[in-house]
């Protein structure tokens, strides 16, 4: 953003509120290192990461579930497969 140029001004030539200018200001100065705060690059790492533990915790209820089946167990009920409940 240019040195004293308002920032109503800006965000109208842009055809936004000024509130996202004022985040998008700040997330700039955070991922610059001028500002304390989670860099939007590392946010996108973060959630990929979350993303991939809770397919392996699902995996891991449905391999426990199998291996119930298998050892003659009543299974213990995988998120979102009740249905290997029901035979």
């Amino acid at each position: 953003m240019p040195a004293g140029e308002k920032v109503a001004a800006l965000a109208s030539e842009l055809r936004i509120s000024p509130g996202t200018l004022h985040r998008w200001k700040k997330q700039a100065l955070v991922d610059n290192d001028l500002l304390p705060g989670v860099k939007s690059y590392d946010s996108d790492e973060l959630a990929k990461a979350r993303r991939t533990i809770k397919d392996l915790e699902d995996d891991l209820e449905l391999v426990k579930a199998a291996a119930a089946l298998f050892y003659g167990e009543v299974p213990i009920s995988p998120k979102r497969g009740s249905w290997l409940l029901n035979p």
